[in-house]
């Protein structure tokens, strides 16, 4: 029995895949049926016609001075913009993925046009060749800057690359030895990153010559030739196929399902390929499966922009940071730990205080949706039901419904000036168990 399209499915494919859609984009998907709608989304196709993205130079933001190009702020307000509005979310949500797998954050890069750079590379391979993707990393400046290649020389090899490439890129931890983490840190010496120059180059004389032996094979083997060794290795699927799935389905996928996607990155050769068969797969759809994930700040942020239509600010991108998510600058190596960590008491008040200021600064007229009836007008459950739907909210558990309902019948039911009681319907339903939750 097959999976039905309705309006629950696409919502969900668009959770995972992007970062919501508004209601013409849902009602564009239905019609599209789930076989284009998941190829248009890979292929990077618009699911509705929607306007080009302003070029960074091109945009005011606020109606305020051009942004800047070597200020992170500006930065990371032109990627929350791309989110929001690019015509291939499933590329931008990709590219989120991969800046925190290959996590580098820009307070020891200090760098804004390398960080930039990163990111327009993660975007470039971001549905594409993950082992192609993986040597373009290891000669990436900011990368290089981030683990210390440039100290990794002939006399006195660094071990920084060398062990994140296979812990935290690859292979995960206990597929390798401490002894193959050295031998690899040898075959990646003689690559150096000149910032004066803005020049990545290779010099022998700093290159390790000698025989090494990694993973079990030997030979005079250089950083390339260390990467295809470790591609070679059985748990570099298995690693993939399990972010992969923690990352779009689920924080407990079981094995079963891992070792389908592990078979499918090694048949497939790219990651977008991978994932037209997870979005078409049955299960991808299962109702256990919905507000399973936690939204990360950026889904979070960016959901709400994109649904409600409204522009990416300077200060929405901040608002990120508060959350615990700031573009540009992982915490760690590892990267984001997400999860049950973005809602903590604080990260959560920060959502609070986002969904406050975006109710207020909602306009009037786009508070009462424009399909609601004068029937409908009448029930609170209704109001609900359709400013759930507005934001992408299938479902509502009966505590928030009733919840939310006799704050419906309270203060917009019975009163003439609505305006004040649908501002905080949908701050309220912003802060809902629901909203933070794809």
């Amino acid at each position: 029995m097959g999976v039905t399209w309705t309006n629950a499915e696409v919502v969900h494919l668009l959770l995972r895949a992007g970062f919501g859609g508004a209601e013409d984009e849902v009602k564009a998907c239905l019609a599209l049926g789930r076989e284009e709608t998941v190829r248009r989304l890979i292929a990077g196709e618009a699911l509705t016609e929607t306007a080009a993205l302003t070029p960074f130079d091109q945009l005011n933001a606020e109606g305020k001075k051009a942004l800047d190009p070597v200020q992170l702020g500006d930065q990371q307000m032109y990627w929350l913009y791309r989110m929001v509005n690019s015509n291939a979310p499933l590329i931008e949500k990709m590219t989120l993925f991969w800046h925190g797998h290959f996590a580098t954050a820009n307070y020891k890069v200090k760098n804004v046009t390398l960080m930039v750079q990163q990111n327009t590379l993660f975007r470039k391979y971001a549905l594409g060749n993950y082992k192609e993707l993986v040597l373009a990393t290891g000669k990436d400046p900011a990368m290089m800057i981030w683990l210390d290649v440039n100290r990794n020389k002939k006399n006195k090899p660094n071990e920084n690359y060398a062990r994140e490439v296979m812990e935290l890129f690859t292979l995960g931890i206990g597929h390798y030895t401490e002894t193959d983490v050295k031998e690899a840190a040898r075959a990646f010496t003689g690559w150096t990153y000149s910032e004066k120059e803005n020049k990545v180059a290779f010099n022998p004389k700093q290159h390790d010559n000698d025989p090494k032996t990694l993973l079990g094979e030997k030979g005079n083997l250089d950083g390339d030739e260390a990467v295809d060794i470790i591609f070679h290795q059985k748990s570099l699927s298995t690693f993939l196929a399990l972010k992969l799935l923690k990352y779009f389905v689920t924080d407990n996928p079981p094995d079963s399902w891992v070792q389908q996607v592990a078979k499918h990155i090694v048949e497939k050769a790219t990651i977008g390929e991978v994932l037209h068969e997870l979005f078409l797969s049955d299960d991808f759809y299962h109702p256990n499966l919905r507000l399973a994930l936690i939204k990360t700040p950026a889904d979070y942020v960016a959901g709400i922009l994109k649904t409600l239509q409204l522009p990416a600010a300077r200060g929405h991108a901040q608002a990120m940071r508060k959350m615990g998510q700031e573009l540009f600058s992982p915490p760690d190596v590892a990267g984001w730990r997400g999860g049950a960590s973005w809602l903590n008491t604080n990260l959560l008040l920060a959502r609070y205080q986002f969904a406050e200021s975006i109710a207020m600064q909602m306009n009037n007229k786009k508070l009462m949706p424009a399909d609601a009836t004068p029937k409908q007008a009448e029930l609170p459950e209704e109001w609900v039901k359709l400013w759930s739907q507005r934001l992408g909210i299938t479902q509502l558990s009966d505590k928030t419904l009733k919840g939310l309902s006799a704050y419906v019948e309270d203060t917009i039911v019975h009163t003439k000036q609505k305006n004040a009681g649908l501002r905080g319907l949908l701050q309220l339903i912003l802060i809902s168990p629901e909203a933070q939750m794809k």
